[in-house]
């Protein structure tokens, strides 16, 4: 409209293509292993610490600064899943030279489906924010889980979950490199 002024903040960029590429990554990595593309689990280790765990924290941390409770709540909460899921798979091999036994298919199975429900409970709030593709990696990010906490069951086949969860990884990158396009002025369908 003529005569308006528009204020644009651009003090700071927006951290969300940054949780992207840590979900995408470490979600992309977990399904190439457990789809039996690759059998190096240290690289979804180191996948899942650094950019699943660290960098979705970061994200979520600064967008709590930014006032948005559902980046920071999901970024923040996911990052800690990764850490935590890289810590039940090391503590067995003795991390801080105290080894613990493996975490049982059963604890496994339970912690995932919790986990699938906190997703499930997040992706119906993706529906009012409007981005179809946050939807979608939500969506498919519950399916992870669900079908994670299966496998754990010994009810579904870990390479179909593997596929799943490479999906999400993904989608999730897509997110990420859109937002980054979209901050350029490179229009992508989101």
């Amino acid at each position: 409209m003529e005569g308006e002024i528009v204020i644009k903040d651009m003090s700071a960029a927006s951290p969300a293509a940054v949780g992207f590429f840590g979900l995408g990554f470490a979600a992309t990595f977990a399904g190439l292993l457990n789809a039996g593309i690759f059998s190096d689990a240290l690289m979804v280790i180191a996948m899942a610490i650094t950019l699943g765990g660290i960098a979705e924290i970061i994200a979520g941390l600064q967008l709590c600064k930014k006032g948005d409770t559902f980046g920071a709540t999901a970024f923040t909460i996911f990052g800690l899943w990764w850490i935590a899921f890289s810590y039940i798979n090391l503590a067995p091999a003795g991390l801080f030279n105290a080894p613990m036994e493996a975490a049982s298919a059963t604890s496994m199975a339970f912690f995932t489906l919790f986990w699938g429900l906190i997703a499930t409970a997040l992706t119906i709030a993706t529906l009012k924010i409007g981005v179809k593709a946050i939807t979608l990696v939500f969506i498919v990010l519950d399916l992870t889980f669900f079908s994670l906490a299966l496998v754990f069951f010994g009810m579904f086949p870990l390479m179909v979950s593997g596929i799943i969860t490479l999906i999400t990884g993904l989608i999730a990158l897509y997110i990420g490199i859109a937002l980054v396009y979209d901050s350029v002025g490179i229009k992508v369908p989101l």
